[in-house]
């Protein structure tokens, strides 16, 4: 596999025109990794929506700093992650006010070592972050994706752990994560799952034009572990100035936006996955899948992730 650096990456995006007239939603776009794609995608011309938890000023400030960075109109929206219903409303409020978006990016999650924890739903919180509310924002944004006229097609972006993850063996005697919950088993079958889930998303026939990415950000000096117990993050404190900085780890991550925006062809495509389907490498190379990436495997998440979301009243065209 060739990498790609910074600077060759940096380079690369510099050349290509601005956007004008282009929408991305960025999910998590009020701190960390999101914050820093939203920015870059500013820069870019590209109008932010910028979805996060509405704290007291924070629409204000973050609709601020985009406006600095350029593009536009932008503009913030307050969502509970957490819960599947806020996701579907906010998402839904979305298209009914933008009729069309070219691109979703995110990168909502949280780092902690509590064991299962149930949201409103009764699913478990990091799993809601890290899986079931991606799986509903872009299933609920699909009408308004599938109107894009990007050049290289739409694109849906998962920052979390596409091509280093292992597979969680449990998909179907433990499908929600219920009754086997452990640190690993949840980064596993978050990771997993979306692989699979945007693999059988991209195979409808309406999708045909998305391009459906999962990525991995690499080691990052973000606000990541803030959940964690004070001994574990004083030591991610002391370690996390080794790693790239967040807008460093976005000129990666939003790569397949503006290649797409630009009219380049995607990078990132592992063998065996279905057509529209990316795993992208922290320098936006291809990555691959597990060796557990099966049609078993596929259907049975497909199943999973439709029974979850219908119970928060977001169905899904099976």
């Amino acid at each position: 596999m060739v990498s790609r650096s910074l600077k060759s990456i940096a380079a690369e995006h510099q050349k290509m025109p601005k956007v004008s007239g282009r929408t991305a939603v960025v999910v998590g776009a009020a701190g960390g990794i999101g914050q820093a794609c939203a920015h870059r995608l500013a820069e870019a011309g590209f109008g932010v929506v910028a979805v996060g938890r509405n704290k007291p000023g924070r629409a204000e400030a973050v609709v601020a700093e985009l406006n600095a960075k350029g593009g536009g109109p932008h503009e913030f929206r307050g969502c509970d992650a957490f819960s599947l219903k806020d996701v579907k409303a906010c998402a839904d409020g979305i298209v009914q006010d933008k009729g069309s978006i070219d691109a979703l990016v995110m990168s909502q999650g949280m780092a902690t070592v509590q064991g299962f924890t149930p949201t409103v739903d009764g699913n478990d919180q990091k799993i809601t972050l890290h899986l079931w509310s991606r799986a509903a924002f872009a299933n609920q944004l699909l009408p308004a994706l599938n109107k894009s006229d990007m050049p290289q097609g739409p694109v849906v972006l998962s920052i979390l752990s596409g091509g280093v993850h292992s597979p969680y063996k449990g998909y179907k005697a433990d499908a929600e994560l219920k009754d086997s919950y452990t640190i690993k088993n949840a980064a596993d079958m978050a990771g997993y799952y979306n692989d699979l889930f945007f693999d059988a998303l991209a195979r409808k026939p309406n999708n045909g034009k998305i391009n459906f990415v999962h990525s991995c950000p690499g080691f990052v000096n973000s606000n990541w572990g803030t959940e964690m117990p004070w001994y574990l993050k004083g030591a991610i404190r002391c370690m996390q100035p080794l790693g790239k900085s967040t807008a460093e780890c976005a000129e990666f991550m939003v790569d397949p936006v503006l290649r797409s925006a630009a009219g380049l062809e995607m990078i990132g495509r592992p063998n065996g996955a279905s057509d529209g389907v990316f795993i992208m490498h922290e320098d936006a190379t291809a990555s691959k899948l597990t060796k557990e990436h099966t049609e078993d495997a596929v259907s049975s998440v497909w199943k999973t992730t439709v029974d979850v979301l219908k119970r928060s009243g977001i169905d899904i065209d099976v």
